[in-house]
């Protein structure tokens, strides 16, 4: 993901690299050779002692906040490239320190730069579906057990790395704030130890106005079919979404018997788009979508979802402010 972003950062044109930041020095140099020969920090003092105006931060998320916040403290722009922080209280520290240094913090969630959540946007806002009445999703991936993504202290859970990404953090920008949710997890194929401890789970989140969103999500996948997919369903119209893990999508829009069909190109990239948007936003001339006062909310619905999950019991959810 450091070389997808970075990639795309370069490709604005108003981007140099300027150094690269490693746990394994080894992988720093690899990273800086591939990108035109950067130099290497040995460390964050050492690389915000040399006054990079941003920072692409791509780490696992026990060492992000550190960063992040170091990174902030020095100055610099910050793209994250996940959730804004482990914690809620951890997001609204990095938020403050972002308001008190004058920075731009985008979280790294480009799904709401992709052109076929835009769409989905768009069509609800436009009525074409109706007035919505449910709507389900599952985001089904086969995590490497030996990754740091299935490792409970590296990763800060699944929830937190995965359900944010796909899709509370899409659905929140379609559908608003949720005001609380039911959820239930289990652990099958990986269970205990360092392993994450909710490895699936399914999450039913309350939208206004009583608006049912089931997500089922999780590291388990044992087939492609249906494992990537968000369902939208209006009193009018259902509107389908393939999202892609890393491609453009495509969508459906379906009445009765008829069935209309999207499909995005290559270039329509949310990588790309989120790059340019961040760009612009640090020389002050255009706006992030993932700011640190609206990520906040990823992190207050992940937090509810996994104390409902361990609790066996609703949760309300306050909305983060904004």
């Amino acid at each position: 993901m450091a070389h997808r972003r970075l990639e795309a950062l370069l490709a604005t044109g108003g981007v140099t690299l300027c150094g690269v930041l490693a746990g394994r020095p080894e992988r720093a140099r690899a990273l800086a050779e591939r990108f035109g020969g950067a130099p290497v920090f040995e460390d964050v003092d050492d690389m915000t002692a040399a006054r990079p105006d941003a920072v692409l931060v791509e780490v696992p998320h026990d060492v992000q906040d550190a960063i992040a916040l170091a990174v902030v403290g020095a100055g610099a722009h910050v793209l994250i490239g996940g959730p804004l922080a482990t914690t809620a209280s951890a997001g609204r520290a990095l938020a403050a320190a972002a308001r008190s240094r004058g920075v731009v913090v985008e979280a790294g969630f480009e799904a709401r730069y992709k052109r076929v959540w835009e769409t989905a946007k768009e069509l609800i806002a436009a009525e074409t579906l109706g007035r919505l009445v449910a709507a389900d999703a599952v985001a089904l991936w086969a995590a490497d057990p030996a990754s740091w993504y299935y490792d409970e202290d590296a990763s800060a859970g699944m929830p937190l790395t995965h359900m944010t990404y796909c899709f509370v953090n899409p659905l929140r920008w379609l559908l608003g704030e949720p005001d609380g949710v039911m959820a239930v997890a289990n652990s099958v194929v990986h269970a205990g130890g360092r392993f994450v401890r909710e490895e699936t789970c399914a999450a039913l989140l309350r939208f206004s106005p009583g608006l049912p969103v089931s997500l089922v999500a999780g590291y388990v996948k044992s087939a492609e079919h249906d494992s990537w997919r968000v369902t939208l369903r209006g009193t009018a119209a259902t509107l389908e979404l393939l999202p892609s893990e890393t491609g453009p999508g495509s969508l459906r829009v379906l009445r009765g018997e008829a069935a209309e069909a999207r499909v995005f190109a290559p270039g329509e990239d949310g990588f790309a788009a989120q790059a340019r948007a961040f760009v612009e936003a640090v020389g002050g001339a255009g706006a992030c979508r993932n700011t640190p006062r609206d990520a906040l909310g990823d992190l207050t619905v992940v937090e509810a979802i996994r104390r409902s999950a361990r609790e066996g019991a609703f949760v309300p959810i306050s909305a983060a402010p904004r």
